[in-house]
């Protein structure tokens, strides 16, 4: 086990020609010889795969400079050179990194892959994002064009006409008390159609059993169709059913007890 004792007494750097190339990526210690990757900070040690051992050896021997991925493939394996085998070479040893020291392989867009020295300013780099790595600038551009798309969106498909929000009325049946709501686009159209909602609600005080706990009530002028839904929670479960009648006459005449027990509202 590699001790954070030996990478402070100077062997944390390896020789390459005249070039030196420091083995430290984080809280990890890189050993060459033996392809391991040692965490000092937790005492785990990882034994490297071939393609992820390839990936991290030409890193760190270019640290600080942005490798393609047709560099990368060339280290790999010849029979591991798939360009899906590479991204998840990458992945594996960014988890291994940590969250802290994950940033410290950065994907630059459209070119390739860099090794830092260090991790970089979370205001330069936002990683955290479902897009991968991308630019501040670049992220709060999109930000900003889609804040624009859904103003535009509501411009477009802002309803017409404003819905007034349901007002619950409770109709006592011979057994059972209904919520009923009665829902209209204007209080023009519900002032209009109050004496047929009274009419409605004495018909459904007639019936001897409701089998439904909610009723709601909508009409349409521009369809002449009136909407009923009806709902209730039956063993744990809700159930739903949707009515909906054109009206036989203006004063809804036709809705009476045996209108109500034929549709089902009335049990």
């Amino acid at each position: 086990m590699i001790t954070e004792q030996h990478a402070r007494s100077g062997y944390n750097r390896l020789p390459l020609g005249r070039v030196e190339i420091d083995m430290q990526i984080g809280s990890c210690w890189f050993d060459i010889e033996n392809k391991t990757l040692s965490n000092l900070a937790n005492e785990t040690s990882w034994k490297m795969p071939a393609a992820e051992f390839s990936v991290i050896e030409i890193l760190v021997q270019h640290r600080g400079q942005v490798l393609s991925r047709e560099e990368l493939l060339v280290a790999i394996p010849a029979e591991l050179r798939a360009l899906s085998l590479l991204t998840e070479a990458i992945e594996r040893i960014r988890f291994y990194l940590g969250l802290d020291y994950a940033g410290l392989i950065e994907t630059v867009d459209n070119q390739g892959y860099v090794l830092h020295s260090a991790p970089k300013s979370k205001t330069n780099n936002i990683s955290s994002i479902p897009f991968g790595s991308i630019s501040a600038k670049h992220y709060f551009i999109l930000i900003g064009l889609l804040l624009g798309l859904l103003w535009m969106i509501n411009l477009v498909f802002v309803p017409a006409m404003e819905i007034n929000p349901m007002k619950k009325q409770v109709i006592t049946s011979q057994s059972s008390n209904i919520s009923f709501y009665p829902i209209f686009t204007s209080m023009k159209l519900k002032e209009k159609y109050q004496p047929q909602i009274q009419s409605f609600i004495k018909s459904i005080e007639t019936c001897s059993k409701v089998p439904w706990q909610n009723i709601y009530l909508s009409f349409s002028t521009e369809d002449d169709l009136i909407s009923f839904v009806l709902k209730r929670e039956r063993l744990g479960r809700i159930e739903i059913r949707n009515l909906k009648q054109v009206p036989l006459d203006d004063d809804w005449h036709f809705i009476d007890k045996s209108w109500l027990t034929k549709v089902g509202i009335c049990g």
